[in-house]
């Protein structure tokens, strides 16, 4: 058959094991913080500045009613500040979580036909901060790998 031979040095093999080692001990848990706090400061991010949907979508505008009872320095999600500190991220056991604990979060993010508010989604993962996580992972594993 004609080929490549490939011959691994035991020593080779050594040095292979102790990174694939390294990597089977790691701690998940810096990683999944790491990722928490990431996604929190793209969700805090897309709140403050950037008033888009994950996927790119501005926000709608408030209604013309609404307008008027908002005062200088307010902005769509941002009337006191509230929600844009409530944001947070947090690991519980193998899994890495953001979002907030208040009540009128949800229907910010989802929208409510009954009461004439429109959604506004802010969590979620646009291209732009999956391509961040990725690249923060890469990151970590070169660290463990070292």
């Amino acid at each position: 058959m004609t080929g490549a031979v490939i011959e691994l040095d035991p020593a080779d093999w050594a040095r292979f094991q102790r990174v694939l080692d390294g990597l089977v001990n790691a701690s998940p848990r810096d990683l999944l913080e790491q990722l928490a706090g990431g996604v929190e400061s793209q969700t805090r991010e897309r709140i403050a500045d950037t008033k888009q949907a994950p996927d790119g979508t501005p926000w709608p505008a408030w209604s013309p009613a609404y307008r008027t009872s908002r005062h200088s320095g307010q902005s769509l999600l941002q009337g006191e500040g509230d929600l844009l500190d409530s944001i947070t991220g947090q690991v519980r056991g193998e899994t890495a979580e953001v979002g907030s604990n208040l009540v009128y979060a949800a229907t910010q993010q989802f929208g409510d036909k009954a009461r004439g508010i429109r959604a506004r989604p802010y969590l979620g993962l646009s291209r732009d901060n999956i391509d961040a996580l990725e690249a923060l992972t890469e990151h970590w594993a070169e660290g463990v790998l070292q």
